[in-house]
């Protein structure tokens, strides 16, 4: 899409916003909690992508909200590289204008990017478990950041419990995994966060490749969890 179609462009020193429409935040609010964010990501997980994110806001149809990150392979050229990094997130034209829409869309700006922190193609099994330690990083960071009220995580918690007992694969195995995940935090908060920076690692390591094997990463930390899985997924 041409940049004269967005109606609101601004940037900051890793990203760069752009707003397909009106929105009840402003530019700036965005980029204000895309920074804090990626601040705390290197806290937990060490330096971040070496190039500027482009953040595209754009308009969908109201039963089509969702969002996704775009990694583009590494290039080489006279001994440098070059990676190209954008996440899209939809909503419908008059999207967040409640409390809960709007919390809800600080999670998916900050979800998307915990993906390009970690980002790269896995197998389906391994995507499942990227989703889920997303899925519950994102809670936890938009919480400590104070993006969001505690009920939001707290009903979040509550309702992997019920998804776990309620809902058919593939929602019934992420909700295990973010309560493993969850569980893990609890008793050893780094433990969980070094998982994280060796996934990101991983990544990185294997940036070129057409898929990334994380299986050693998810050995070393979930390894007899990842077995029973398989065995009761190969059962099902």
């Amino acid at each position: 899409m041409n940049s004269k179609e967005y109606i609101a462009v601004a940037s900051s020193e890793h990203f760069v916003y752009k707003a397909e429409t009106n929105r009840p935040w402003r530019p700036e609010t965005i980029l204000e909690l895309l920074e804090q964010a990626h601040q705390e990501f290197e806290k937990l997980m060490g330096p971040g992508l070496d190039t500027v994110i482009e953040v595209e806001d754009r308009m969908c149809e109201s039963n089509n909200v969702g969002a996704r990150a775009e990694i583009r392979k590494q290039i080489h050229f006279q001994q440098t590289s070059i990676i190209e990094v954008k996440f899209i997130c939809e909503f419908p034209q008059n999207y967040g204008y409640t409390e809960q829409e709007r919390e809800l869309a600080y999670h998916f700006f900050v979800h998307e990017l915990f993906h390009c922190w970690v980002g790269g193609n896995v197998s389906s099994s391994d995507g499942l478990i990227i989703e889920a330690i997303t899925q519950y990083m994102t809670d936890l960071m938009i919480g400590r950041l104070g993006w969001c009220n505690a009920d939001f995580l707290i009903q979040g918690r509550a309702n992997w419990q019920e998804i776990v007992k309620t809902a058919n694969l593939p929602h019934k195995l992420i909700a295990e995994y973010k309560l493993r995940f969850h569980k893990m935090y609890t008793n050893d908060p780094d433990r969980l966060f070094d998982f994280c920076r060796d996934l990101a690692t991983c990544f990185r390591q294997q940036r070129s490749r057409e898929k990334t094997d994380i299986s050693p990463v998810l050995q070393q930390y979930l390894g007899t969890v990842l077995k029973e899985d398989q065995e009761n997924n190969t059962e099902e």
